[in-house]
């Protein structure tokens, strides 16, 4: 365990050359008010004065490269950040050499890393989602933005933090992704001397700034380090304990220059196991053994496909020692939807994807907080497949708090009847205090709450658990403020409630607060039995599916309307019933006795001919008798033999 700061002089070999982070849609933000944050030296008395945060960073790379160097000056992400990164910039066909014998930059992994961070007090104007610092990109272990020098300068080392939005990947608001970045010593400079001699060199380097040169080492430092403004000491970077022993660091940093996060040891999900590479079969019928061997052996022909340049599909082959050669490929997309889901390009292309399962459905919002559960499962995390779980619990309960004193990004406006709804923190959205909203309230804090997520379920039942209610503007389901408070009319038993919004609304709290799926299974079948005169079959996958993406952590905004449309897609025709027996013939038309008297007829006629049966018995039993004297001796009886 090292429990001192560490560094590396050698280029990082998990860093894509360069990292493809989009910038920051905080960064215009933080750039306009940058020159007022260093004009104060008097930050937020609130912000850096808690405990540490304990949150999970995610980072694709090759697997065997792990714990070679330290984690620094580098970009991470959260675990559909990384998802995102992998599926946007890693694979898709049609960006790479055909030629390729590994995934870009060799990625083969994906690494989970538990930090604590805890940033250097600064001007609330530089922090995002309350306990972080602005994002920053690095290429080459060099910051790629100038402007942010000045901040390293004034509050030292610290962890920034992004929320990462891309057109060409299809989100809902309640499934945010990040990125986040960990400044290293001397982060103004590259790894090594730019340019390479392969010729990879930075953008500062081709700059006006010309920061080509080598950061080198805390003992001997490149001549244009930054350097903090209080000590005139070269910034050391933020990292002072790497834990290679322990999952959760045991050294807490304290947010002084050159201690603002730990990590502990590694976890490593492995790309070929998570994508379910064995599942494809190579060299006629046998399981493909990794990557390399789908992508040269596979024996599916429609993965031997790809997108060309104009959105045609083409086949998919290289050219190599003088030959031609067919590949299999892992995941492409069309060209106009990798830049635009949304895109009315994207919409009329006839073939959108080719690829195996996992990463099919790249422009379809359910199918990638599939792949985010899938990899939280792979990773450990309970409640990932059957409760919607993505942030590990301890995560979710540790001591450092979204609503803290002196801050307002988390601290809900109120007034004299209670909460206006928000805003609201929480930390299920990924392990950062992200906004979140209650809908439903008489009056809301700002015109377009709605553009926020919906908070989880159990907001007020924590650090929110003092504050003022919201003010609810009715007990409808439908409204959903009722649901956080309690105060809901109608019931959640999926047998009994009501067939429309209301309904829908209480069973997807049901399941909430049962952890499971049936409420909405059995509720599903009462819709598609009354409303569609249909059936489902509840042992279904797809109708298993159906029923779990209905609910979540939070209340969910589909209208009745929509939901039982898309149930309808899972709907079969009713079971046709039991054949009826056949009927009865038609009694004839013709008059005759009725029943009863027939019946009557048979009991008497049996009665008399029971009684002459007896009379006969008797008369020949008498008959058999022989006269009697009168001395009582029998006459001309037989003589019977001595």
């Amino acid at each position: 365990t090292s429990t001192t700061p560490t560094t590396t002089t050698q280029p990082h070999p998990a860093s894509p050359h360069p990292h493809p982070f989009r910038p920051s849609f905080a960064m215009p933000l933080v750039t306009g008010l940058l020159a007022a944050a260093l004009g104060s030296s008097l930050p937020s008395p609130a912000w850096g004065a808690g405990p540490p945060v304990e949150i999970d960073f995610y980072r694709a790379l090759q697997g065997s490269s792990i714990d070679h160097h330290t984690t620094q000056s580098d970009d991470l992400a959260s675990l559909g950040g990384v998802i995102k990164y992998i599926h946007t910039e890693i694979i898709p066909e049609h960006q790479e050499a055909a030629t390729r014998f590994e995934r870009k930059y060799q990625v083969d992994a994906i690494m989970k890393r538990r930090f604590k961070v805890k940033n250097p007090a600064m001007d609330q104007s530089q922090t995002f989602f309350m306990d972080f610092g602005p994002f920053v990109t690095f290429d080459q272990g060099q910051s790629t933005n100038p402007d942010l020098d000045g901040l390293y300068k004034i509050s030292g080392d610290f962890v920034g933090v992004q929320d990462n939005q891309d057109p060409g990947l299809a989100l809902t608001k309640q499934t945010p992704n990040f990125w986040y970045s960990v400044s290293g010593f001397c982060p103004n400079l590259p790894w090594e001397n730019m340019p390479m001699p392969d010729g990879t060199t930075t953008a500062r380097c081709n700059s006006k700034e010309h920061l080509c040169e080598a950061k080198g080492t805390p003992d001997s430092p490149g001549a244009d380090c930054v350097k903090y403004a209080d000590s005139g000491d070269v910034v050391l970077g933020g990292l002072c304990g790497a834990d290679l022993n322990n999952t959760v660091p045991t050294m807490d940093p304290n947010g002084t220059h050159g201690c603002a996060y730990t990590y502990g040891k590694a976890t490593l999900v492995h790309l070929d196991t998570l994508v379910e590479i064995s599942a494809q079969k190579c060299n006629g019928g046998k399981p493909c053994a990794d990557w390399f061997d789908f992508r040269k052996n596979c024996d599916d022909a429609s993965l031997k496909k790809m997108f060309g340049a104009d959105g045609k599909i083409i086949d998919a082959k290289n050219f190599s020692e003088g030959a031609e050669h067919s590949f299999c490929v892992e995941y492409d997309i069309h060209p106009a939807c990798k830049e635009n889901c949304s895109s009315s390009a994207c919409q009329n292309a006839t073939t959108k994807e080719i690829g195996i399962p996992f990463w099919l459905g790249r422009c379809n919002p359910e199918a990638n907080q599939d792949r985010i559960a899938r990899l939280a499962h792979a990773f450990g995390i309970e409640g990932a497949l059957d409760k919607h779980q993505i942030v590990a619990k301890d995560v979710l309960e540790q001591k450092a708090t979204c609503n803290n004193v002196g801050t307002v990004s988390c601290q809900p406006t109120t007034d004299a009847q209670g909460s206006k709804g928000g805003p609201y923190c929480s930390r299920s959205f990924g392990g950062v205090c992200y906004q979140c909203h209650i809908p439903g309230v008489k009056t809301a804090y700002r015109p377009d709450a709605d553009s926020q997520p919906v908070c989880p379920y159990d907001i007020l039942m924590s650090e929110y658990k003092s504050v003022p209610h919201p003010n609810c503007k009715s007990t409808k389901p439908s409204d959903i403020c009722c649901l956080y408070t309690g105060t809901c009319v109608g019931s959640d038993d999926p047998s009994t409630a009501t067939l429309d919004e209301e309904g829908l609304r209480l069973v997807e709290h049901r399941c909430w607060k049962d952890g499971s799926s049936d409420p909405m299974l059995t509720f599903a079948e009462r819709v598609a039995r009354e409303k569609l005169s249909g059936a489902l079959d509840p042992t279904s996958m797809g109708v298993k599916s159906f029923a779990y993406y209905q609910w979540g952590v939070s209340p969910g905004e589909q209208n009745f309307a929509a939901f039982t449309a898309s149930l309808k897609e899972h709907t079969g025709p009713s079971p046709s019933p039991a054949p009826s027996p056949a009927p009865s013939p038609t009694p004839s038309s013709s008059k005759g006795p009725p029943v009863w008297l027939i019946v009557v007829l048979v009991v008497v006629g049996v009665v008399a001919l029971a009684l002459l049966g007896f009379l006969f018995y008797y008369r020949s039993q008498r008959a058999r008798q022989w006269p009697v004297a009168a001395d009582g001796t029998g006459l001309n009886r037989p003589i019977q033999s001595a």
